[in-house]
Order: structure tokens, then sequence, then C-alpha cells
């Protein structure tokens, strides 16, 4: 049985942390057991310390100096396998302001760690007063506004945070820069990051699993509610309109798209994570490969995996790694089996597999 993930992100001083107060909750309510990731950029321990301070008796894991994406990323697959052996029902990543969420997925399409976790969901956290400004702000980082746009468009759930300290026309704008990115996540107006939980959490429920291992991690106290204040007065309003669009996807070996039918596990996400298990018999072309990657357009966001290429050896693997439209490639002593795990949201699955049987 996979454990849930879900991921939150959004940039610096939206909210993040007050949305994950919440969450723990009424997880709490639920009778759920979680376990937090926590991604601090600099050294010091902020939101731990609030988090140390609110929240329930759960495992608390923090990646410090360093952004996820980066610098920490190989760590996350540790981090998460520690958090597992300690029989959690659902794994909250709480990611720095400037981490792509996409980067917790490939680290989840690990091998370490593919048939142990699947993506429940991301959502994505936005300052309704500042969010406008960013393009501005910081136009002279382009690879600070991509990671900003991408946590837009990966994004399940969308929490227009702050909404007390802007006008209904300034909104409107904000509306209309969400949907830009993203036609299909549902949105919600809120102050201090109060929305319907239910669009997040929906689908969880107690997986009774037997913890392995005592806690190496910091555990935090018992629940209370939290005092962070983020905005002016207690009035939101949500709009769950994505919700119908979207589709609902368990990761797995091959078939997605919840056949096993365990719908009380299943993903709420669009992001999908396609395995592909592969013969080492069978040599690929580098060139067909490419093709068909570049074919299913912006939808695929990482491919990686080992197969044999045409001109090789059948007993050798090369490490196929596609992002950013380039594949890349480079021979290895990789003796497992081979595969290859596809990243990408709203994939036509059996597409995908046709065109890939297509060239096999």
């Amino acid at each position: 049985m996979k454990t849930p993930v879900i991921v939150i992100s959004g940039f610096l001083g939206s909210g993040k942390t007050t949305l994950l107060l919440e969450l723990i909750q009424e997880m709490h309510r639920r009778k759920l057991k979680p376990a937090i990731l926590m991604n601090e950029l600099g050294k010091a321990d902020v939101d731990g310390m609030i988090l140390s301070q609110t929240a329930g008796d759960i495992p608390l894991e923090k990646l410090f100096d360093g952004c996820i994406c980066c610098s920490k990323k190989s760590e996350i697959s540790g981090s998460i396998q520690g958090l597992l052996a300690l029989a959690p029902d659902v794994i909250l990543v709480e990611l720095t302001g400037v981490a792509n969420p996409e980067e917790v997925v490939d680290a989840m399409a690990e091998p370490d760690l593919l048939d142990k976790v699947m993506l429940h969901n991301i959502v994505t956290v936005i300052d309704a007063e500042h969010v406008l400004d960013y393009n501005s702000i910081f136009a002279s980082d382009k690879q600070l506004v991509h990671t900003l746009r991408r946590q837009l468009d990966v994004a399940d759930v969308i929490v227009v945070n702050k909404q007390d300290l802007v006008s209904d026309h300034h909104l409107s704008k904000v509306e209309r820069l969400v949907r830009k990115h993203n036609e299909q996540a549902a949105i919600f107006y809120a102050v201090q990051a109060k929305i319907e939980l239910e669009s997040v959490l929906r689908g969880l429920t107690p997986l009774r699993l037997k913890a392995k291992a005592s806690s190496p991690f910091k555990v935090i106290s018992a629940p209370h509610q939290s005092s962070e204040h983020q905005g002016r007065s207690g009035s939101r309003h949500g709009h769950g309109d994505g919700q119908k669009h979207r589709h609902d996807y368990s990761h797995g070996h091959g078939h997605n798209h919840d056949h096993n039918h365990d719908h009380e596990h299943r993903s709420f996400s669009r992001v999908q994570t396609i395995y592909i298990p592969i013969s080492s018999e069978s040599p690929f072309s580098l060139k067909k490969l490419e093709k068909l990657l570049k074919n299913q357009g912006s939808h695929v966001l990482r491919v990686k995996g080992y197969v044999s290429l045409s001109g090789a050896s059948h007993a050798e693997a090369s490490l196929i790694q596609f992002s950013g439209k380039q594949l890349r490639h480079e021979r290895t002593t990789y003796n497992g089996p081979h595969y290859l795990v596809v990243i990408g949201y709203d994939l036509d699955e059996h597409e995908l597999l046709d065109a890939w049987r297509s060239i096999g």
C-alpha cells in the first residue's frame, strides 16, 4: 500500500506554514497520522519553531540551508524513507518559497520510493497582495520567475491567501493570472489560509500500517489553534470549479487510471508518474525516443530511467534523463532491471503507451 504525499508550495510569505497548521489540525480531527518534511532555505528554524508550538505529536524532518530543488534534492529520498518507517497515513511536504514542486515528484519516482509513495495532490499558496508584482520585481531572475509560474502550473489546489488585503478588482486580476497558467485547479480565496480542507484531504483514510522504527526525527508537541494571523478579517469564499475537470490518477506500473479500484487511497493530482518496465534485451533508438517525448509537448515534465540503446551492448544500460525538451544519456554500470519513468500532467496514458510500443 502506497503512502500519499501532499506537497505545499508557494512563494516566501504566502502562508504555507499557516495552511500546514490548518491541515494538521484537521487531520487530527479525522484520526489521520501525518508526518512532515519541511525545507528551509537558510540555517534558521523559523517555521519549525512555529510548528513546535502549535502542532501535534508528529514526526518532523527538516532540510536546512538549501532548496529542495537543488542542493537538498539528493536528501529527499532518504528523508521520506525515514518518515515512511514510522507508518504515517500521509506525508506533508512544505517547500521553501523558491522550490519547484516538480522536483519532489521527481524524487518520488526514484526506484527506492516508486512503489512506496504516491502523489495525492499539490497545493500552491499565493499572496494576493503581491503576486501580480512578481514578474516585474524578479524580472532579472528568469529562473525564479519560471519557478513561480511552475508552482501555479502543476497545482491541483490554489489558495489565494490574504484576500482581505486587496480589493475585489485586484482579486479579479489575480484570478486571471492564475487561470492563465492553470485552467483546472480549484481556486480558494482565503484569510489566514482558511479554506474548505476537504479539497486537499479528499480520499485520505487511516492506513493502519505498522511502524518499522521509532522516530529518528524531532517529534513536535500537542495540537491547539494557531494564533498566527495573516489578514484582517475572517471572511472567505472558494471556487471549486476546477475539481470537476480533473481526473483521478494513482501511481502504478503502466496503468494509472485507478484500475485497482482502490478508491480510498487514490491520487487526486493532475501530475502522473507512469512506470514502464523494459526488457533489457530490447535496444531502443535514441532519435525515436527523443521524438516520442517531444511529441508529448509541455505535458511531460521529466523522464528518467535505464534502457539499452541501439549500437550498445544489450547488457549495457544507459541512463536517460529528459527535461526542458532536452534528452541526455550516459553509459553506466547499472545492472538492475531496465525501466523508464515518465512524469507529467494531463497525459493521455494510453496514447503514450501505444507510442512507446511503436518504437520498442
